[in-house]
């Protein structure tokens, strides 16, 4: 082997073996150039391409093994090559050809010994078809043998792989303790470094992403470090880091750290360029235009969400929240609608009903409001978690204080505003403190509600959060007017509902009172403002500031 090679070889090996990824297929490619590897050394080149998101050399590699092992004979290595083959093709989208070399991995594994852990992996493409066909209980029992196959064959890649997956699917189904035990053992199996590395960057992925989509945010944010730890020791596993980044995107925005957490997203799109990471991508505009929108820049945020939308990734919730911010009540209510309409599974639905009863509240749609707080109640009974808990003691006590019902809003806004506060979450925290000031305003607890107010406003400051800080200043204002005119928030409702050409009767279905109360309220609302008519009345309301008929459209 002449020198120059030897050199060559020996550093591409030393690169390998520091997880210098790029630079290893650089140096094995430029040693391939004058000399075909050998099959060990090929490998490395594989699978340094694939961490380094080379996907087109890490595919070449595969083939060339597998013509090299399929001239051998060598069933058990066919399978393995034509396995990565179809996988990966498949998903990075070339769906074809990677059905094609899956096919022909189950052809060399009916030449293989009934209990060769190569059979095991031809199950994991099962796996993912049947959750995206959302038969999660026939993905489990795939999941189930290939973690069988792996324990059998002593396979800590198979069953990291098998596990996770298996973890995710049962998050999916609200089987959250049951879905703990396979991605435990999996991330028990990653950080001991017994996985290899691509199966290893995957498994962390999987992992955080199964997390983040069931609101599981305490272990997201453990597991998202650890995922970040792993990345700073191979950084440039470039995929990996990318989609690392999304979601520590995530993790710093809840935490407060707003500045951080939109550079982190802009740095994990910089960083997917030329992958094919597109969910990935998509998931870190979106990230960026939920900030965005939380600062009050509407064009920008409305520019990402559009983004993440051609790239293929539902904008919603918060695209719907961003159109009630700019007063399009008709379209936040219908892309949200449909959104809730098309979710596939509860964690989604799960993501979706909080915004929901967020805007169909700020719309009137009372009674929509209160069918999807009982759906999230149904869904936080059956996944059994702490936070989908609160999450529902929120949009029950946002419901309650649309409806006048302030004594029964405070408590459960209490347990929810703790909750987030052991957490770290100041946003959350700051909405829930100025909920918790106008119930205790309205129960006459003016000092306690100036001081949920001032702590409220002092979060958002601090975040940068300017629309509510202008929420919070015309609730501020607006009580003062309420409070000139002598209505109660009962009569104001009343009051607004006429202004927007409710019958009595439709008022009494709306807010769910009888026609005989509703009546009442009226002559207590002529009373008090001095008019005899329901025109007089709306007229001077809206004099005095009582009502907005922009509010009502």
């Amino acid at each position: 082997m002449p020198k120059n090679l030897r050199e060559t070889l020996r550093a591409a090996k030393d690169a390998y073996s520091e997880g210098a990824w790029a630079d290893a297929t650089e140096l094995f490619l430029n040693a391939d150039a004058e000399s075909e590897l050998g099959a060990d050394d090929l490998e490395a080149l594989v699978w340094a391409a694939g961490i380094s998101a080379q996907d087109r050399v890490m595919l070449d590699g595969l083939e060339r093994l597998y013509r090299h092992y399929a001239a051998d004979e060598n069933h058990v290595e066919c399978v393995r090559m034509a396995f990565w083959s179809g996988l990966r093709n498949m998903l990075i989208g070339e769906v074809g050809l990677g059905s094609g070399w899956l096919q022909r991995a189950a052809k060399h594994a009916e030449q293989t010994a009934p209990d060769c852990v190569q059979r095991g992996y031809l199950l994991l493409p099962q796996i993912y078809m049947q959750r995206g066909k959302g038969d999660y209980e026939a993905a489990i029992e795939f999941a189930d043998k290939a973690i069988a196959v792996g324990e059998n064959g002593e396979d800590p890649d198979l069953i990291a792989l098998a596990g996770s997956l298996k973890g995710g699917i049962l998050f999916r189904l609200g089987r959250i303790g049951e879905g703990y035990v396979p991605i435990d053992e999996a991330m028990l199996l990653a950080n001991s470094r017994r996985l290899s590395p691509v199966v290893c960057g995957v498994v962390y992925c999987e992992i955080v992403a199964s997390c983040c989509r069931v609101l599981e945010m305490v272990r997201a944010r453990e597991w998202t470090a650890i995922l970040n730890e792993w990345c700073r020791r191979n950084p440039q596993a470039k995929a990996f880091n990318g989609v690392c980044k999304v979601h520590r995107a995530e993790v710093l925005q809840l935490e407060g750290n707003w500045n951080e957490a939109f550079a982190e997203a802009e740095r994990a799109a910089n960083g997917l360029i030329g992958t094919t990471e597109h969910t990935a991508t998509a998931n870190a505009a979106y990230r960026r235009g939920e900030i965005l929108r939380l600062r009050g820049e509407f064009d920008k945020s409305d520019a990402e969400y559009r983004l993440a939308e051609e790239i293929g990734v539902d904008p919603q919730p918060g695209l719907a929240l961003l159109r009630l911010a700019q007063g399009q009540r008709e379209e936040a209510l219908a892309g949200l609608r449909r959104a809730l309409k098309t979710a596939g599974d509860m964690p989604r639905k799960a993501a979706l009903l909080p915004s929901g009863i967020e805007i169909f509240i700020a719309c009137s749609a009372l009674h929509e409001a209160e069918r999807l707080c009982r759906e999230m109640s149904d869904i936080a009974e059956h996944f059994g978690t702490e936070i989908l808990a609160r999450v529902a003691d929120q949009g029950h006590a946002s419901l309650a204080l649309a409806r006048g019902k302030y004594s029964d809003a405070v408590p459960a806004l209490t347990r929810a505003r703790r909750y987030w506060s052991e957490f770290g979450a100041p946003y959350l925290v700051a909405r829930l403190r100025v909920d918790i000031a106008r119930a205790c305003a309205e129960l006459g607890d003016v000092e306690s509600a100036e001081r949920e107010f001032d702590a409220a406003e002092k979060i958002f400051e601090d975040l940068g959060a300017a629309p509510d800080l202008a929420r919070i200043l015309k609730m501020r204002t607006g009580s003062k007017a309420a409070r000139a005119d002598n209505l109660t928030t009962r009569e104001r409702q009343v009051l607004a509902l006429v202004a927007d050409g409710g019958t009595n009767r439709k008022i009494a279905d709306e807010l769910k009172l009888s026609p005989k109360t509703v009546n009442r309220h009226l002559e207590n609302i002529f009373g008090k403002l001095g008019v005899s008519s329901r025109a007089a009345a709306v007229a001077k309301g809206l004099q005095l500031g009582s009502i907005d008929l922009r509010r009502n459209r």
